[in-house]
């Protein structure tokens, strides 16, 4: 029995293939995934999805005729791209089933090892709140970084770029993220930022990256850095109270008391991840915030192996996970 595991992200796209008769597992990259409701994210989407299963395919000795079965974990994917995406894959091999859901299913199969004991918190490129007790579903967030995303990367990037144009017209208090905007995008003023965000020069990604000078500038001591990385981790703590507020009446809510914080964001361990715990314990102080147990391209071959009531061996994904075949 082979199972085949792809979550599709903003940074990039990884394919992830089982053999269960020899416990094996080999992990593969790709380009990441864009919005699928646009033609061109569509068309990035395939690239990334494509090019991370090819990729694994050519560094398996023996890559199978046929896969049993494929979970395709995907953010920003709706029930009509369903079977695009399956004949994307079925153009680099041969799948007897396949299925393809959000990012949240995965992101949550994974940080609890598919336990599903807890609350998931994605904050990477955009942030949700997210579980299911089998039946119904409890979703806090994920609008997208139009309507929503607080906490997110992209989210950190637009309010830096906002606490600069704030301080540059005398609204706000000195910050060193004023120039340090400027130099990464080779502006001499906002009103170069502005023309390039709205010529499309500059994008989603380009502002999600800069929480890394945000957070670089917060750990040198600027209270404004600071003040939004430990904004972000307040907004993603109430994403997890909200989710856990919403299940009060689940027969499940007692069972369920861990956070699974998962996403770039919280890498930054002094300002998003400690709000963040601040803002649970003030909620619950029962409330056990845990570290996910395994990244989602792992859940994902771990939903792809429930939904054909089997199991995989665990210890393969760590193995495969420090960089190779297992």
């Amino acid at each position: 029995m082979h199972l085949l595991g792809i979550d599709g992200g903003q940074t990039s796209t990884k394919s992830c293939l089982y053999d269960r008769e020899n416990g094996t597992c080999l992990i593969a990259s790709g380009p990441p995934i864009d919005h699928m409701l646009t033609l061109d994210g569509q068309i990035r989407s395939k690239q990334g999805i494509q090019q991370s299963v090819r990729t694994l395919l050519g560094r398996t000795a023996n890559p199978p005729q046929t896969v049993d079965m494929a979970f395709v974990s995907i953010s920003g994917v709706h029930r009509e791209h369903e079977d695009m995406i399956k004949n994307w894959i079925q153009e680099c091999i041969r799948v007897e089933r396949v299925a393809v859901e959000g990012d949240v299913k995965a992101n949550l199969a994974g940080a609890s090892g598919g336990r599903n004991d807890g609350v998931v918190i994605i904050g990477g490129g955009g942030s949700i709140g997210y579980y299911c007790d089998g039946e119904n579903e409890y979703v806090a967030g994920g609008y997208g970084h139009i309507l929503g995303d607080e906490g997110s990367a992209y989210w950190i990037g637009l309010q830096a770029i906002k606490a600069g144009i704030r301080y540059g017209n005398g609204l706000g208090p000195k910050t060193v993220l004023y120039g340090r905007i400027l130099d990464h995008f080779g502006e001499a003023s906002y009103w170069g930022v502005k023309k390039q965000v709205h010529a499309g020069n500059i994008h989603r990604g380009d502002i999600a990256g800069l929480a890394v000078l945000v957070e670089t500038a917060a750990n040198e001591g600027d209270a404004v850095a600071q003040s939004v990385l430990r904004q972000a981790g307040s907004e993603l703590g109430q994403l997890a109270v909200s989710v856990l507020t919403q299940m009060a009446g689940s027969p499940r809510a007692s069972r369920v008391r861990k956070v699974y914080p998962t996403g770039g964001v919280f890498q930054s361990a002094l300002w998003v991840r400690r709000s963040l715990e601040e803002t649970l314990r003030a909620y619950d102080p029962a409330v056990e915030i845990c570290d996910p147990q395994y990244p989602p391209i792992i859940g994902a071959l771990i939903l792809a192996a429930q939904a054909l009531a089997t199991e995989i061996h665990l210890p393969a994904m760590d193995r495969a996970l420090q960089g190779g075949e297992a």
